[in-house]
C-alpha cells in the first residue's frame, strides 16, 4: 500500500538546503507532506537559537491551510490556535510566530530576530519586501526555510530568486504527480480550466504569461434562464459615476445562478452624471416587486462606494453586503463557475456580453491584471462569485491509513 507520492518521498528525502521550494499545480500533494515536514523540524532545531515561524498570504489562510489541518492529525493539545495577542502558536512544545506576509507591517515583529525555521505558504501571494526581509533572518548556520506555491506569471519576482543561484531545492508538481486524487475530480477541474492561462498553471504547474480573453468559455455560458419565478434574487453592482455603473439581476434555478436582466448606465457616454439618490431610484424601478422590509434583496457591491452603500441601506429593500474584491483569485473562480455550469448569462444582457468579448488580460502589465477598460459588468459578476462563494465545493480525499506518518516519526 502507497503511504505516499513519489514527489513527496523525494522531498523529504532530499530537501535539506537553505531554501525548499515545491511549485506547481493545486491540489498536486505539494503541501500534504509539509504537516510532517514541519515537526520534523521544529524538533531538529530544538534548544537551537532562532525564531520559528510560519508566514502565509494572511493570518487566516495560515489557520485554514495549515494549523486546521495539522490540529485534525495531531490534535489542539500538539497543535494550538494562533493566538490573537501575540500572533502565536505552539506547536509541539515550540512557539511559533504565524504572520501574514501580504503587507510588510504584519512581518516587522521579526524584523531583527534571527530565524532558526520558517515555513511559508502561498509564497507567490506575499509582499516582496517581506520575502527580502527574511532573506537575512535565516542567518544560522541550520537556518532553513520550506516553502510550497502555485506558479504565476513568469516575470514574478519570486521566479527570478528561483532561477537564481542561491542554495535551492525546488520541485515541479502537476496535478497528474498526486496518486491519491479521484481521477474524476481530476477530469473535472481539467475541463473547468480548460482554454484558459489557470491550466497552464493550476493543472500543469508552469509559470505562465496571462494573455488574451479573460473568459474565453463565456459564450458557454450564455443561456436564457428557465420559465417561472427563481428560488432566489439577487444583485450585484459595479458602483461608478463617470464610469459605468453596473447592476446585475441574479436568479438561483436548481444549483445554477443566471444573470436575468442588467442595469448599465455611462456617465462618460451620455455626457449626463447621474446622483446617488438618481442611482437609488432607478435600482427601485429595476427591481420592482423583489425585496422589502421581511425580506430584503441580498445585494453585493463594490466596497468602495461606502456613500451608496449607505444609502441603499436607508431604502429598506436591500441587505448591503460589500464585496470581496479579490480580484485575481474572483476572476479564476469566476472562469472556474463558467466552465462548470454554475453561472449563466441571459443573451439579453448586451452591455455585459460586449464587455466579456472585449475584457482581455493586460500584457504590458507584468503581471496578472486585465486591462482596465469596459469592465464594470465584468466586475459586478466577479463581485457575486467571490463573495457568494460558488467556487468553492468541499471535495473530500481519501488517502490510506498512516498515509505520510510513518515518515514523519509522529
Amino acid at each position: 500500500m502507497r503511504i505516499a507520492s513519489d514527489k513527496q518521498l523525494e522531498f523529504w528525502r532530499e530537501a535539506n538546503h537553505r531554501w525548499n521550494f515545491k511549485v506547481g499545480a493545486t491540489r498536486s500533494g505539494k503541501t500534504y507532506m509539509d504537516y510532517f515536514l514541519i515537526p520534523r523540524r521544529l524538533v531538529e532545531r530544538r534548544g537551537k537559537e532562532g525564531l520559528r515561524v510560519i508566514m502565509g498570504n494572511t493570518r487566516e489562510t495560515i489557520r485554514r491551510n495549515i494549523i486546521a489541518p495539522m490540529q485534525n492529525i495531531y490534535g489542539a493539545d500538539r497543535v494550538s490556535n494562533i493566538r490573537s495577542g501575540d500572533n502565536t502558536a505552539t506547536l509541539f512544545g515550540e512557539t511559533v510566530y504565524c504572520l501574514g506576509a501580504d503587507n510588510v507591517a504584519h512581518a516587522d515583529r521579526i524584523r531583527g530576530s534571527s530565524i532558526a525555521y520558517c515555513y511559508g505558504d502561498e509564497v507567490a501571494t506575499w509582499n516582496p519586501e517581506v520575502f527580502d526581509m527574511l532573506k537575512s533572518r535565516l542567518d544560522k548556520p541550520y537556518s532553513c526555510f520550506d516553502g510550497a506555491l502555485n506558479p504565476q506569471s513568469p516575470g514574478h519576482w519570486l521566479k527570478a530568486f528561483l532561477d537564481s543561484n542561491a542554495d535551492i531545492y525546488q520541485q515541479y508538481y502537476t496535478i497528474f504527480d498526486n496518486p491519491f486524487l479521484d481521477p474524476a475530480f481530476v477530469d473535472n477541474l481539467c475541463k473547468e480550466y480548460a482554454g484558459t492561462v489557470y491550466y497552464q498553471r493550476y493543472i500543469l504547474g508552469e509559470w505562465t504569461l496571462a494573455e488574451g480573453l479573460i473568459y474565453p468559455m463565456y459564450e458557454k455560458a450564455l443561456e436564457s434562464p428557465p420559465e417561472g419565478e427563481p428560488e432566489q434574487y439577487g444583485l450585484s453592482i459595479d458602483y461608478g459615476t463617470q464610469n459605468a455603473f453596473a447592476g446585475l439581476l441574479w436568479g438561483k434555478y436548481g444549483e445554477v445562478w443566471y444573470v436575468l436582466r442588467e442595469y448599465y448606465y455611462s456617465g462618460r457616454d451620455t455626457g449626463v452624471q447621474k446622483t446617488d439618490n438618481e442611482y437609488a431610484d432607478d435600482l427601485d424601478a429595476f427591481t420592482d416587486g423583489i425585496g422589502n422590509e421581511t425580506a430584503k434583496l441580498r445585494t453585493i457591491i463594490d466596497p468602495s462606494a461606502a456613500s451608496f452603500i449607505a444609502l441603499l441601506k436607508k431604502r429598506g429593500k436591500y441587505r448591503v453586503v460589500p464585496a470581496d474584491n479579490a480580484v485575481a483569485d474572483g476572476i479564476r473562480e469566476t472562469a472556474s463557475c463558467m466552465a462548470q455550469g454554475k453561472i449563466k448569462i441571459n443573451p439579453e444582457c448586451k452591455n455585459t456580453i460586449k464587455e466579456l468579448q472585449g475584457y482581455v488580460w493586460d500584457d504590458k502589465a507584468g503581471e496578472d491584471k486585465p486591462v482596465k477598460v469596459a469592465d464594470h459588468s465584468a466586475d459586478s459578476i466577479r463581485y457575486w462569485v467571490k463573495t457568494m462563494q460558488l467556487a468553492k465545493v468541499r471535495r473530500k480525499i481519501e488517502r490510506p491509513k498512516g498515509y505520510g506518518l510513518y515518515y514523519a516519526g509522529f
